[in-house]
Formats: structure tokens, sequence, C-alpha cells
């Protein structure tokens, strides 16, 4: 009996996270960001930082500035 449960419990968030999913026919799960936010140059971030053994939140605010590109 118990198992009974966990298996219709388990149907009923399978069901859950198939209807969720149908909202994004391409598999992109996205938040929009803020136009009026920089834009962070990743890749040039990621190799700075992996080049001087650090990560990214070790940056001062001088060395992030690098990577930011303003609109």
């Amino acid at each position: 009996m118990h198992e009974d449960m966990i298996r219709k419990d388990e149907d009923v968030i399978r069901k859950d996270i198939e209807e969720f999913e149908e909202g994004f026919p391409d598999g992109v799960y996205a938040i929009p960001r803020d136009p009026k936010a920089p834009k962070v140059k990743v890749r040039a971030l990621h190799d700075y930082c992996k080049e001087k053994g650090i990560r990214p939140e070790d940056l001062t605010s001088e060395e992030m500035e690098k990577f930011l590109e303003q609109k």
C-alpha cells in the first residue's frame, strides 16, 4: 500500500514537470537580463581568472571593471 502511494506521488510529480516543460518547447529556461545592466565578457573573465589562479569573486573592483561592457 505504501509503495502504491509513492508511485502515485511520483506520477503526479512527473505530470507536473511535463506540463511545466511544455511551456518551453525549445528546452531553454532563461530569465531575460536587465537591458540597462552591463554585459560581462565571460570568456575573457574566465581566461583571466584561470591565468591568475583565482576565482571571479576574488577579483578587485578594478579588475572586474575590465570585463564589464557598458551599453
